[in-house]
């Protein structure tokens, strides 16, 4: 294997991009709505596009995690009746509060980036972008039930 020769005198080169902190050190303290992988992603996707903030987002295993500011997970399920996606229809979408100690925190073997944070999680009750985010999240759970392809 060859590598690249190295830049020229004066060239310009990418700037470094900071190291995002351990996924633990964010999921410790934050609430979190969860989803599964498929629909999360795509909801991220589209939440990119329309250039709508969604904050740190992590992957553990089949399902994503989409962390918020302490205290936005409460009423995560009301929103979700209100946008009009209520529990009749049983979306794989969950909601937890942080908790101290809590052994659901991954250790970094566990947990990878799918969205990376630098800072804690600023979705809260009084950001709009919440609600995009439930509606995105809940809008392609139900698309992938329907087996219909992601929404743009």
């Amino acid at each position: 294997m060859t590598r690249p020769p190295p830049p020229a005198a004066g060239a310009p080169t990418a700037p470094v991009a900071a190291a995002a902190p351990p996924a633990a050190v964010l999921w410790r303290g934050s609430d979190r709505v969860t989803a599964p992988l498929g629909p999360a992603r795509a909801a991220l996707g589209r939440l990119e596009r329309l250039g709508r903030p969604t904050g740190p987002v992590l992957r553990r295993a089949d399902r994503a995690a989409f962390l918020l500011a302490p205290g936005a997970a409460e009423p995560v399920p009301e929103l979700l009746r209100w946008l009009g996606w209520g529990p009749e229809l049983r979306l794989p979408i969950e909601a937890r509060a942080a908790h101290p100690g809590d052994p659901r925190v991954p250790g970094p073997r566990t947990a990878h980036w799918l969205r990376a944070g630098t800072r804690p999680p600023a979705l809260d009750l009084r950001s709009p972008d919440l609600l995009c985010l439930l509606d995105a999240l809940a809008d392609a759970c139900a698309r992938e039930r329907l087996g219909l392809p992601p929404a743009r």
